[in-house]
């Protein structure tokens, strides 16, 4: 019993002079007492004398999951034999001004990297309030710098809880070789990442490859400005999200053409996964009530083709850019794409030229995404998309952000394991007042 009360008192028991523990209305009450040190006096540095003990301390101390516990402390009073002032021993539970235990700071700032939990859920846990949670993030964490990466990862995130000025989207910086968050700016917009990217050093801006984003403009332009050794990687999966649209606006026009509870209507409504979606088309004939036959997913497929041209002509080479994107490497990818272009081109099915059109204008950087310059990884925004999910689960479990500085500083702490915090005494405070509506 001894030694389980100091393991979970995290201190030594030659220390203890006395202790007992006692559960009073659901909370376990440890009681502590130590061996007098007689240390020196903290104005002349004289000997002391021992002169009394202080009112019992209640200090926090969430070492149980149980129940709620307390230490109850009573510190030895000492008095200087010299200029006879007076003073308190050494608390080696908390800080002298504290009421939580060095064990539940700690313990805060481990469940702060949890990014499931809401400072809701840590208060909870650790039977503090949500603002003490908030003020030893505050305090304990401070992000430094983070040096822009070689391979940079760019994407945003839209979410409506995002209460921060008038921005819908938060800009999502990742390190895409090393696998970390590096930053969250308070917007998409041109200018806040150009006045990001400006404040940067030139010789560290000039360090950037690679960088990987989707296809919106502004990035590009700002890239192509500041980081003007970066090659630029357009994600594939964002391609092929246009290229499923434009197939998926010719499946519906078509059906909204065809007589409703018509063969045509009901391959196009009820088997529309075997044009959009990567399925086994070679599975064991099943049978279909309708036709009245049995029939395996491949049969369904060429019934659907059946039905319009155009729809026979976007499939096929909707399944054309599936395998140029699975199996094209830097050395091939630039003729296979042309000849791809040049199918598309010809096609001109009008559910597909603005998918023709992205092609012409992001040709180099489409290209460029199958160079494979670490780990042997297709240069994608995999990892930044992974990211993004991450933060929308925060959001969830959060409903909402208020504080973006805040929200930046923990996302960095949970999702970048080079950042650190440091238990202190000083406190401070990122909380501001939301304006007036």
């Amino acid at each position: 019993m001894f030694d389980f009360i100091t393991n979970i008192l995290n201190i030594d028991k030659s220390r203890i002079k006395s202790f007992h523990v006692a559960t009073v209305n659901g909370i376990t009450n440890i009681f502590i007492t130590l061996n007098p040190d007689y240390p020196e006096c903290p104005y002349c540095h004289g000997s002391s004398r021992i002169h009394g003990y202080s009112k019992p301390k209640q200090i926090n101390h969430p070492v149980l999951t149980a129940r709620k516990s307390i230490i109850v402390y009573t510190a030895t009073r000492y008095r200087c034999k010299d200029c006879q002032k007076t003073f308190l021993e050494d608390n080696p539970f908390t800080f002298s001004t504290f009421k939580n235990s060095y064990f539940a700071m700690d313990q805060i700032m481990k469940d702060l990297r949890n990014i499931r939990m809401s400072y809701l859920d840590i208060a909870r846990k650790n039977n503090v309030s949500v603002s003490t949670v908030q003020r030893y993030m505050d305090s304990f964490l401070v992000i430094p710098r983070q040096t822009l990466p070689v391979n940079l990862g760019i994407d945003e995130i839209h979410t409506r809880l995002a209460h921060y000025g008038n921005s819908k989207y938060f800009c999502i910086l990742t390190d895409n070789e090393n696998r970390t968050l590096m930053e969250i700016l308070p917007s998409r917009a041109k200018l806040e990442l150009s006045r990001y990217l400006e404040k940067t050093d030139k010789k560290e801006r000039d360090r950037v490859r690679y960088v990987t984003m989707d296809m919106w403009l502004p990035y590009k332009q700002v890239i192509q400005r500041y980081l003007v050794n970066a090659q630029i990687a357009v994600d594939p999966f964002h391609v092929i999200s246009h290229l499923m649209d434009g197939l998926f606006r010719l499946r519906i026009h078509l059906q909204n053409q065809m007589e409703y509870g018509s063969d045509a209507y009901y391959l196009l409504k009820t088997w529309k996964d075997l044009l959009e979606k990567q399925v086994d088309l070679d599975n064991k004939a099943v049978f279909n009530k309708r036709f009245q036959r049995y029939i395996n997913k491949r049969g369904l497929l060429e019934m659907i083709l059946n039905i319009n041209e155009n729809l026979s002509l976007a499939y096929h080479l909707k399944e054309r850019y599936m395998d140029f994107n699975k199996n094209a490497t830097s050395s091939n990818c630039e003729k296979w794409f042309d000849t791809l272009y040049n199918a598309f081109v010809e096609a001109d099915i009008p559910e597909y030229r603005e998918f023709t059109v992205l092609l012409y204008n992001w040709r180099e950087e489409i290209l460029h995404s199958f160079a494979r310059p670490f780990q042997n990884r297709k240069q994608s925004n995999a990892f930044t998309e992974n990211i993004n999910g991450q933060i929308r689960t925060y959001l969830a479990v959060s409903n909402g952000v208020i504080n973006f500085i805040r929200f930046r500083k923990r996302m960095l702490y949970c999702l970048n394991y080079r950042i650190f915090y440091s238990i202190t005494q000083f406190l401070s405070s990122d909380k501001y007042d939301r304006k007036k509506k």
